[in-house]
């Protein structure tokens, strides 16, 4: 496993300009269990914004090891913009939510699946169609930058996969810059619609 700064560094590839999506495989096989119950309760949502402690804290009650996790998550993404606050969403989903393949207004945007279908992303050069998209596996960490990162920086274009008709359910942590954004040194970004 790698060392938290080797993971810090990896992540700073995404200022890349020829990288709209870091990859970051990694096994959660104890997590998917923790999140399982969690994705059958679909619809369902959890919301968090402010300092990094309390946007955790105001997720609710969670399994401790799927909170430490995305405590840690949390952490490595606001270091790695530059953070003091933070905006999550834990969502249990069993619909055709963000169905259509699209780029997200906002600088980078993290999300990782603990149970069900990865989402959906189109690689770096091809055509936002269905035909190019490729799945991420569960617990693959993603981070996908956005229409507003900086010019010439192509965003990632990406859906989530659709299971409203296939009865499967997915738990999926989105981590998202403040409405407005308290960087260290950096210029705010506008936030995602």
């Amino acid at each position: 496993m790698a060392t938290l700064s080797t993971q810090g560094a990896r992540w700073q590839e995404i200022r890349l300009p020829d990288r709209p999506i870091l990859i970051e495989p990694r096994a959660i096989a104890e997590l998917e269990a923790l999140a399982q119950p969690l994705a059958l309760a679909a619809p369902r949502e959890w919301r968090g914004e402010g300092p990094l402690a309390a946007a955790v804290a105001a997720l609710g009650d969670l399994p401790a090891a799927l909170r430490d996790d995305i405590s840690a998550l949390v952490a490595r993404f606001a270091a790695l913009l530059g953070l003091s606050e933070v905006r999550i969403r834990l969502e249990a989903i069993n619909t055709n939510a963000c169905r259509k393949i699209h780029a997200d207004y906002t600088d980078v945007r993290l999300i990782t699946t603990y149970f069900g279908p990865g989402t959906d992303y189109v690689p770096h050069g091809h055509e936002p169609i269905e035909a190019n998209l490729k799945r991420l596996p569960a617990g693959t960490i993603a981070l996908f930058k956005g229409r507003l990162f900086h010019d010439g920086h192509p965003p990632c274009f990406h859906r989530s996969p659709p299971v409203g008709d296939t009865g499967e359910r997915r738990l999926v942590l989105v981590i998202d810059t403040p409405l407005e954004a308290s960087r260290t040194g950096e210029a705010a970004f506008p936030l995602p619609c």
